[in-house]
């Protein structure tokens, strides 16, 4: 007799508060409605329903990495079927947008330790499972086509990009033998719009060295008794498109030869492709050139007046970006079941992640400098954004008045590597209050690699062309005139409409004729000029690149842990209770190499003063390594005050490893003039410790119904913090920043969760759900003024209070659910783009909806919309008037058909 699948909405609640019931821990779970339909297209937007879970939106219309309880990505770890997962990620923050959502089956986020679950979570632990064969007997098929449609204005696009989905188990009619295979393909064409000052550089007044590099403007304001002064990267637009191509595979096969052994192999493949595509216009600040500015309190410019000898340009942007992430995971689980009460498991897996492209990473910049007109900058504060005198600089339609300026093309090569072998055993007894004894051991091996694909020195394009100094005709590099639209003049107080932009591949070209290069004799020298043409000979005439080995930098970590925990049962005063203690223990090796390249002169670009040009010496192979380890203590008690109130209490240490790239040995350096940095790595850094206490109580009213309320607690210390030093290097003073292990911090907050089913309502009401949940965190680390501006800045990224609120229906053949998730303001990181500030992203909400109707028993038609209210997100640095952002990514709706048998 076939089984009968309960599916939809009702379903996948009713299995995520089952999980939630019967964890020993603080566990939530999102559960997909059924075969390849999770509750959202992408992974995180889904997870921002968890109570605590709230999500990084980083540009491109996705939600890629995820916040708990108020710790950033690096401070969750993410595994797939109880196994570690790797992704293209710059450090151990997962991006979800990487991992079909159609591919999984349930994610659970454990808020809680226990010594049998993975180390490396601080924040909380997400294991997404995947679909297993035997979760079914017989066969079955599900599949869904649809259309995804862009908006950035009120109504729908004209054009639409496909998506499509399936799934395919087969088990035998004794559940012994089964196999799986579900795939998915999405294109998606994306445009957003932003304005971005892409930082704010701090000049410190009360240096010397750096007040003598400043224009007399700023020495006035040192004697008024200013201390510093903050000033931006740039004022610019960015139109964006994104084209990308998501492609997924998993299989699965689970093999059950005797009633005592079972066997699972599982292996998971994604790509995520996409091109990005931005064109910019864009107003560059340069200090030196500054007669006139005025400050406020905390030394933010408010405004300024530029000098009319075309210091200041107005700059064409195309700017492209590549991603062709990949995604590996396979995995062979066997567990044995040698008698009744003892089984054991042996599990072994590997992982591995790519992003690699040799070229495609490219700014190009045309330009016109702006002679003869007096540049004003103003910052208007209250939260608006700064805008320059538009109107009376150059027009930014002139396409006859053009001249190249930089900056360069390239690529890099990421990977990421993990081996993984477990191994559990797990001992059951039926009499007494011990009911369960667990001991396992693990080996990792993990390594991360880096490298810049790029072209020699001396065909550097910002050292060669920077300065617009050789014209661009608009018939060599296929110039013309953009349309952007009116939104940036909304924000940014009359910004134009339509810019100058072009051809990067003619462009590029052009760079490379007689007719472009030879413009700069008498700017450039005849040995520069031979030297770039050798190059570009010896390149094949063009920009092919290859791999730059000072840039190259890997990090290896070896972990070995053990564990054991013991499983107590029993009741007290009739009340049911669990009660599991464990210890678990870690030892970490790290191995860093790198191949360093001296630093042996620094020189202002006398073609533009804007940036000066670093020559290094040959690479040299360095190495390094670090070790640590430690005992990870864990206990959960759960009481069962009745069949549906629970009380839990929890205590655990945890860590979270250091950054992979702060472990590095090797430095990166900025060289822009009165604000150059040199930044290192530090191979001794240790990872985060966290001592962490829980206290909750949930009532469980009906099977889809209930209240939770949840405190934490957690002491963290051994905080990786960036400590800034003035340093001197070659007569240039310079800020050297460099991560320790110096700062502790308290997070505490509290979870309250509120599901409900109207079940008690007459029909057709008794459809109706709700669901909402508010976490409060707080820290003394937080995103105060005071602390964020001083020297050795600290504070935690991701601290902020969320919210979600939900209405769901489900009746006969209609559901329909309309979700509101809010984020208050939180630290994006702490060292953030030019200038290298703490960065602040202000509250969002934002309105999604999904509707769907059953045809019959095999198909339905749906509709999802997300963004609803075309909210824009935006930042600041330190001070609510240093804006850096304001991002629109607009609305998105889908529209499909879904099939199952």
């Amino acid at each position: 007799m076939t089984e009968v699948v309960v599916t939809g909405q009702l379903a996948a609640l009713r299995r995520a508060q089952a999980i939630k019931q019967n964890a020993a821990g603080v566990v939530d779970a999102i559960s997909s409605e059924e075969a390849g339909k999770f509750p959202d297209q992408n992974i995180a937007d889904s997870l921002q329903r968890v109570p605590g879970v709230s999500v990084n939106r980083t540009g491109g219309g996705e939600s890629s990495q995820v916040t708990v309880r108020g710790l950033g990505p690096q401070f969750v770890n993410v595994l797939v079927n109880g196994r570690s997962i790797v992704s293209d990620a710059e450090n151990r923050g997962f991006n979800f947008d990487t991992l079909p959502s159609e591919l999984i089956s349930t994610a659970e986020v454990y808020k809680t330790s226990a010594a049998d679950i993975v180390d490396g979570g601080i924040g909380g632990t997400i294991n997404i499972r995947t679909a297993r064969p035997l979760d079914n007997e017989g066969f079955h098929f599900a599949g869904s086509l649809s259309a995804l449609n862009d908006s950035m204005e009120g109504s729908l696009d004209d054009k639409s990009t496909p998506k499509g989905s399936f799934f395919l188990s087969q088990a035998n009619a004794d559940r012994t033998f089964g196999w799986l295979l579900s795939g998915m393909y999405y294109k998606r064409k994306h445009r957003s719009y932003q304005v971005n000052q892409q930082g704010w550089y701090v000049s410190d007044l009360t240096d010397p060295a750096v007040l003598a590099s400043l224009p007399p403007a700023f020495h006035r304001l040192r004697e008024q008794g200013v201390e510093e002064v903050a000033t931006p990267e740039t004022t610019i637009a960015n139109y964006t498109t994104i084209d990308s191509v998501r492609k997924g595979l998993s299989a699965a096969i689970d093999w059950n030869p005797s009633d005592s052994l079972k066997l699972k192999f599982d292996a998971m493949y994604s790509n995520y492709r996409s091109d990005q595509l931005q064109h910019g216009l864009g107003f560059y600040g340069n200090t030196n050139d500054i007669t006139g500015i005025e400050v406020d309190e905390n030394g933010t410019a408010t405004e300024y007046t530029r000098g009319d000898t075309g210091t200041l340009a107005t700059d064409y942007i195309v700017f492209t970006l590549p991603r062709d992430a990949k995604v590996f995971q396979t995995g062979l689980n066997l567990s044995w079941l040698i008698n009744d009460t003892t089984t054991l498991e042996v599990d072994l897996s590997r992982a591995r992640s790519w992003n690699k492209y040799d070229s495609g990473d490219s700014y190009r910049v045309v330009g016109t400098r702006n002679i003869g007109y007096v540049p004003h900058w103003t910052n208007p504060g209250g939260g608006g954004f700064p805008y320059y005198n538009y109107d009376e600089l150059t027009p930014s339609d002139n396409i006859s008045n053009l001249y190249s300026h930089c900056c360069g093309m390239g690529g890099d090569h990421r990977t990421n590597r993990l081996d993984e072998v477990k191994l559990n055993l797990t001992k059951s007894f039926l009499d007494g209050p011990l009911a369960q004894l667990s001991f396992g051991a693990l080996r990792s091996n993990r390594s991360t690699r880096f490298i810049d694909m790029g072209v020699a020195d001396a065909m550097n394009l910002c050292t060669f062309y920077c300065g617009y100094n050789s014209t661009a005709p608009a018939d060599k590099i296929g110039a013309y005139l953009f349309d952007a639209g009116n939104w940036f003049g909304g924000h940014s107080k009359g910004f134009p409409s339509q810019w100058v932009s072009y051809d990067p591949d003619m462009y590029m070209h052009y760079l490379t004729t007689p007719e472009s290069y030879m413009q700069l004799q008498g700017l450039k020298t005849d040995e520069e000029i031979a030297a770039f043409v050798a190059a570009l000979e010896a390149n094949g005439g063009g920009w092919a690149t290859h791999p730059i080995q000072r840039s190259y930098w890997q990090v290896k970590e070896k972990t070995n842990s053990f564990y054991v925990k013991a499983d107590f049962e029993g009741t007290m005063r009739d009340m049911p209770w669990h009660l599991d203690l464990g210890y678990r223990y870690i030892k970490t090796d790290t191995v860093s190499s790198a191949f360093v390249a001296p630093l042996l002169d620094v020189r202002v670009n006398p073609t533009d003063t804007s940036n000066a040009v670093g020559t290094f010496g040959d690479p040299v192979l360095t190495r390094d390594d670090g070790s640590y380890a430690y005992w990870l203590p864990s206990a959960n008690f759960r009481l069962n005050l009745r069949d549906d109130l629970v009380f839990r209490l929890n205590a655990s240490r945890t860590l979270t490893r250091p950054e992979l790239s702060q472990l590095r040995v090797s430095a990166g350096y900025n060289f822009r003039p009165n604000n150059q940095t040199v930044s290192t790595g530090n191979t001794g850094l240790k990872p985060y410790l966290s001592e962490n206490f829980d206290i909750g109580l949930e009532w469980y009213f009906a099977d889809t119904s209930y209240i939770a309320l949840a405190a934490f607690y957690k002491e963290v210390s051994n905080f990786t913090t960036t400590v800034d030093t003035r340093v001197e290097i070659l007569g240039f003073p310079f800020t050297q920043t460099l991560p320790v292990n110096l700062n502790e911090a308290t997070v505490k907050g509290l979870e309250f969760t509120f599901n409900y089913q109207f079940t008690a309502l007459p029909a057709p009401w008794d459809g109706f759900g709700t669901a909402f949940n508010y976490t409060h965190v707080k820290s003394d680390a937080s995103i105060d003024e005071a602390i964020l501006s001083g020297a050795g800045r600290f504070a935690i990224p991701g601290i902020g209070d969320s919210a979600n609120l939900s209405l769901f229906y489900e009746k006969g053949p209609w559901q329909a659910r309309l979700a509101y998730n809010w984020r208050d303001e939180w630290l994006s990181c702490l060292s953030c783009g030019a200038g290298s500030q703490p960065e602040t992203t202000k509250a969002y909400g934002q309105l999604d909806m999904s509707a769907a109707y059953s045809l019959n028993d095999h198909f339905s038609v749906f509709v999802e919309g997300t963004n609803l209210t075309r909210e824009i997100r935006e930042g600041y640095m330190v001070y609510g008037n240093r804006p850096t952002f304001i991002n629109f990514d607009g609305r998105t709706y889908t529209f499909g058909v879904r099939a199952r048998w």
